[in-house]
Parts: C-alpha cells; structure tokens; sequence
C-alpha cells in the first residue's frame, strides 16, 4: 500500500520535471530557431508505473512514443527502443530509489505512420509469476534510434516503468454489507446495510489481500474503531476465505456463515464478527470486483 502512494508521488514530479523539460527544450509555439525538426520522445519519460499480475502468461505493457514537430511527418519514421539497463542504475544513484531491474522483458521498436504523431510501444514481461510481490521492480527503456532525420530529445528518450506486482485477487471492488453494533441495545445509527461502496482490496501475499481502509459502520461515513483493515486469505483449492485482523485478533471468522472467493465472478462473501461474539459485533460484506486497484 505504501508502494502505491509512493509511486503517485513519484509520477507527480516526474510530470512537473517533464513539464519544464517541454517548455525549456522544445518549446510550446514553435520557434524559428525549430521550424521543420522533429524529436522522438517518450510521452511521460523519467517514471511510469504499470501495475502487472503474478501470472504465467505474457504481459503487455504499453509505452506512448510521440515524434514532436510543427507539422506533420510526410513518410513513417522508425523508432528503435531498448531496455536500458544502465539508465537505471543512473536513476537509482539520482534519486535515492532502490528498484530492481525486472528480468524477462523485451520491447518493441515502433513506426510513427506519416500524417500522425503518436504511437505505442509494449514492453513484453513473461514469466511474472517467478516475481516476488514485495520487491520494487523496474523496466527502463530508452530510446536509441530515429529514422528519417528525426532527433532524439536527450530528456524525453528514458521511461523507468516501475512494475509492482499484484495478485489475481488484487483491485477495485463494489462493497455491500451488513454491519451489527449492539451495545445493548442495537445502534440503530451504526447498524444495518449499506450497498455499492467503491472499494479496494491491495495485495499482502501470494493468495492473500488487505482492505485499503477499516470497515465502516452502517451509515457508510462512520469507521470502527479498535479495528485494522482486514486481510483476507484465499485457499487456493477451495477458495475458502480466512479473515485476520493485526491491530484486533478477536476479529474472526463467522462459523454460521461460508466465507468464499468465487473466481467465476470475481466476488468475495465474508463474515466475520469480533467483541463479545457474533450479536455483539459482526459484518459481512459481499465484494464484486470492477477494475484495477
């Protein structure tokens, strides 16, 4: 989770970098002193960040690769890329970071068509499933040829696309749930159902995620307290769910209730209850998958 915050902050001053570099380099009108060039650049250089799975499978990350000029290129042009080991090393030693180099990746080399500009490249990553989740990987990939006369912009040919690693059970989710709080009596404020709370779920372990935040009460504004955001471990041949709790250990598995993933629909059924037993504290919340975290 603190990986995931560190990346937007990150991304923000690569952008502001690349902002300047635009303005200093390039230029945004077009002066004599640039009339009729044209430079190859990677929209968005210095970091990126593709979030990638823990699968077998071929995974395709994409790079956007712009050829900046005043008017439109009049015949393709050939851009060549290549990850660029070196370029990462010198990242690490300007920035402070630690990232480690992803192995099993390639990248295409790309044409810009004529009458257009823009295009995308795709860094191939095979074999993520052989990744640790908890090691901060990172393809750097720089551009190292232009065709046609087209000059490559030194401060835009370099993206370091860091690749954190998720789970299959990783992402976005639509929340609904029933929460208990009886004092006695039931809290009616506190307790009842709330539904369609945009939710996610981050990664802690090979089959195994956590709540980005702690429950909330029924009214969907009001979070529990003496509670953490809870983690949710998968068996991966039954697909039962195992709730835990690091900051509340008395927060457990409802034994009433079948606590479930459902791969089929990408949803999780879980009940849980904690305090003085199940019709004192308790939840259970139906969790449908909608996107990437």
């Amino acid at each position: 989770m603190k990986n995931k915050i560190l990346i937007v902050m990150t991304f923000l001053a690569g952008t502001l970098l690349f902002n300047s570099c635009l303005k200093d380099k390039l230029n945004t009108d077009w002066t004599s002193s640039l009339a009729g060039k044209m430079y190859a650049q990677i929209v968005n250089p210095n970091q990126q960040s593709y979030t990638i799975t823990n699968a077998s499978t071929d995974q395709l990350i994409p790079i956007k690769i712009n050829v900046a000029t005043d008017a439109l290129p009049t015949a393709d042009i050939n851009i060549t890329l290549a990850i660029d080991a070196a370029a990462l090393t010198a990242w690490n030693a300007a920035n402070g970071t630690s990232f480690t180099f992803c192995p099993n990746t390639s990248v295409s080399s790309v044409v810009v068509k004529a009458g257009t500009r823009t295009t995308t490249a795709y860094i191939t990553l095979k074999s993520a499933n052989l990744l640790s989740l908890t090691t901060a990987y990172a393809v750097p990939v720089s551009i190292t040829a232009a065709s046609g006369g087209v000059i490559i912009a030194s401060n835009f040919k370099t993206v370091i696309m860091q690749v954190p690693v998720a789970n299959q059970y990783e992402g976005s989710y639509n929340l609904s749930y029933y929460v208990l709080r009886n004092v006695p009596p039931i809290d009616a404020a506190l307790s009842g159902n709330f539904r369609n709370m945009a939710w996610k779920l981050g990664t802690s372990g090979a089959a195994s995620v956590t709540f980005w935040k702690t429950q909330l009460w029924g009214d969907g504004k009001t979070g529990i307290s003496g509670i953490g955001p809870w983690m949710l471990t998968i068996n991966t041949t039954t697909n039962a769910v195992t709730v835990t709790d690091a900051t509340n250990p008395a927060v457990v598995n409802n034994p009433a209730y079948n606590s479930r993933y459902v791969p089929a629909t990408k949803t999780f059924y879980i009940s849980v209850y904690w305090g003085a037993g199940p019709n004192s504290r308790a939840a259970t919340d139906t969790l449908v998958y909608t996107g990437k975290y």
